[in-house]
């Protein structure tokens, strides 16, 4: 087994600055050692190399004194610690730019990119196509670093202001999208939504990555390849914050992150998400709130991943301590316990289809199915096109947009029995369409001021009290012979001597197939639960997940309040893992010490004998019953784990 299948890292990354070439390494090591830290990620080479590079294409350090990059490797690899060297080849310094002109990012307006002293590569010039392997080459024949990290791997638009400049024009980009589309390339703001040249970013990516893996296997087979894209051997993501990122906050990102990693690439690759310490990439030097820390490097180990946290420069002046400690309260657990995780068994029935990370149809119903403790699985898109197989053992497959599912997933889900529930079927799709024996008729865009009629409580029991349902967003029109959930036409809104006129059309937005096995919902009912966090939104949802497949909600059943994140999975020794990470002590905004769950109820199916604490913590109260065990549990604290044997 390569070591990255592992999954056991508890990595620090120290974003090292050009001054950092000159400190103190020793001293720095003191600090990875306190840490419980076994695996590193330190600059080494493309915008500043920390190391004396022989090559003319490198800038090294100004500060480096003797072989910052060697130290490390040395006394690392002496100590057990893993390294892996951090590349960014998305920029040089800016002196090279005259020399090498064709290596460079092009605006539409025929400008380079420049950013302090640094100018912006382009993904098709001669750069990062040849000379990012020359330099890689000579990083690993001198240095037996046990992994890479590309940072800004892909084309880039924006610079570190946040300002979007577009895409590159640059006579490589030019000639290498003809040759793929036949095609000029999108002008000013088209790219956006041109599925074309999306497709191309990709191939192109995927191309350029493929072959700078194989340079490094070529030099060391155990070299772990890792970057941002799932052609590598450690995949890298970031649950990180920003100043200017609009509202709801997304709580569960380090478990999206990992979860769909852990469950999409299972036994291929590992995940490496790492918990972002700063505010924001303008200020590295204050971190978030060290509650949020612990939250992100909890659920990276809870989801079956492995840990990671990142700071700017060396320990020695950083000046947030406060984050620090609180990764090291996390590593320092991970590091008694670490036999127990990373190896973990998902026991869910429900497939999350991910047609994308940012998706936030996707986002809603991750939120409302976290939130529901119903206990899921999420497949990324690129590996529901590699493997559509991995819906066996699921009973239900939630997909959040028709449009881009793979075919190969839909065949696979109704060969292997799965009930599939469509949600935002806003417009035709005819896969759907034919499934659901259903006509599309139009697709209905002004929508405000128009409601859902919940008038049967049978079939949304969630709704005694309540018969009108807000409707906002894209709504789709179907002919289908089974419907539910009808359109509330919009009425006059004011004055209020003039509220009245509603009228229940013949519209429904619940659609279902004759024969119960596929189900839609004509709206986007995941993002309106994610823009506005409408309990009616998820009981929507809910109660049709419910119909179309009971058996969703039978895995685990408990009074745990919706801020108790809960994870369930199997042990490579078939005992049962139990998870419960309390999100309380989060307001929407902010983030405090969370609030202590007493008397907490978990029923799981099956007889259990024994429930131990994790670490040391007290015992669950056991009572079995009728084929089933519930667990009342101790009082919980920010984290805590049983194994149910």
């Amino acid at each position: 087994m390569h070591w990255w299948l592992q999954n056991d890292l508890r990595m620090i990354q120290n974003n090292l600055r050009d001054i950092d070439a000159g400190m103190d390494v020793e001293k720095w090591f003191e600090q990875i050692r306190l840490s419980h830290c076994n695996c590193v990620m330190v600059g080494a080479g493309g915008i500043t190399s920390f190391f004396p590079s022989e090559l003319s294409c490198q800038t090294v350090s100004p500060y480096l004194a003797g072989d910052t990059l060697g130290k490390i490797v040395d006394i690392c690899h002496k100590n057990g610690v893993r390294v892996i060297a951090r590349f960014d080849f998305s920029k040089t310094h800016e002196r090279l730019l005259a020399e090498h002109p064709e290596w460079y990012y092009v605006s539409e307006s025929g400008r380079h990119l420049h950013y302090n002293d640094t100018a912006v590569t382009c993904v098709c010039g001669d750069y990062q196509q040849r000379i990012s392997i020359e330099i890689l080459r000579e990083a690993l024949r001198k240095y037996p670093v046990d992994g890479v990290f590309f940072n800004m791997f892909g084309f880039q638009t924006k610079d570190y202001s946040n300002v979007e400049h577009g895409i590159c024009n640059c006579a490589a980009c030019r000639a290498a999208y003809r040759e793929f589309s036949g095609r000029d390339l999108p002008r000013g703001d088209s790219w956006k939504g041109d599925e074309t040249y999306a497709a191309f970013k990709e191939k192109t990516v995927h191309a350029l990555l493929t072959r700078i893996r194989q340079a490094v296997k070529d030099i060391n087979p155990e070299v772990a390849v890792c970057t941002y894209h799932h052609n590598v051997d450690i995949i890298r993501e970031e649950s990180n914050s920003a100043v200017d990122r609009p509202l709801p906050f997304f709580l569960y990102s380090a478990s999206e992150n990992c979860g769909t990693a852990a469950f999409s690439w299972a036994g291929e690759k590992t995940m490496l998400n790492c918990a972002i310490n700063a505010v924001d990439i303008f200020y590295r030097f204050q971190g978030v709130s060290p509650e949020l820390t612990k939250i992100r490097l909890y659920q990276n180990m809870a989801a079956g991943s492995q840990l990671d946290f990142c700071i700017i420069g060396d320990f020695a002046d950083y000046p947030d301590r406060a984050g620090v400690a609180a990764m090291r309260e996390v590593f320092a657990f991970h590091a008694r316990n670490a036999a127990l995780y990373g190896r973990l068994s998902s026991c869910a029935r429900v497939l999350l289809y991910r047609p994308g990370k940012a998706d936030k149809e996707y986002l809603g119903w991750y939120n409302l199915l976290k939130e529901a403790h119903v206990p899921f699985d999420s497949l990324d898109h690129f590996a529901a096109e590699l493997h559509p197989e991995k819906v066996r053992n699921h009973d239900v497959l939630i997909i959040p947009d028709p449009q881009r599912v793979p075919d190969a997933l839909l065949h696979a889900a109704q060969n292997h029995g799965l009930r599939i529930l469509f949600s935002a079927l806003t417009a035709s799709e005819t896969r759907a369409e034919t499934l659901l024996q259903a006509r599309f008729v139009r697709t209905e865009t002004d929508t405000r001021a128009a409601y859902l009629s919940t008038r049967d409580k049978a079939l949304f029991p969630s709704f005694p009290d309540r018969d009108w349902v807000i409707l906002d967003r894209e709504f789709g029109v179907f002919a289908c012979e089974n419907g539910a959930l009808p359109l509330v036409h919009a009425a006059r809104f004011g004055p209020p001597e003039r509220c009245y006129g509603h009228r229940i059309g013949p519209e429904n937005a619940l659609l279902t197939s004759q024969d119960g096995r596929f189900m839609a919902l004509t709206f986007r009912v995941g993002r309106l639960y994610r823009d506005y966090g409408y309990a009616d939104h998820r009981d929507l949802a809910l109660d049709a997940l419910r119909c179309l497949a009971p058996s969703a909600f039978s895995l685990l059943t408990t009074d745990a309040p919706s801020c108790a994140e809960i994870f369930l999975n199997t042990l490579p020794d078939g005992r049962t893992l139990l998870q419960i990470l309390n999100l309380s002590g989060f307001n929407g905004v902010t983030f405090a010490p969370c609030i202590p769950l007493h008397g907490v109820h978990v029923t799981l199916p099956g007889n259990y004998a024994s429930a131990l604490p994790v670490d040391g913590a007290p015992a669950p109260e056991l009572a079995v019953q009728s084929g089933s065990t519930t667990l009342t549990l101790p009082p919980l604290g920010r984290y805590q784990a049983f194994i149910l044997a």
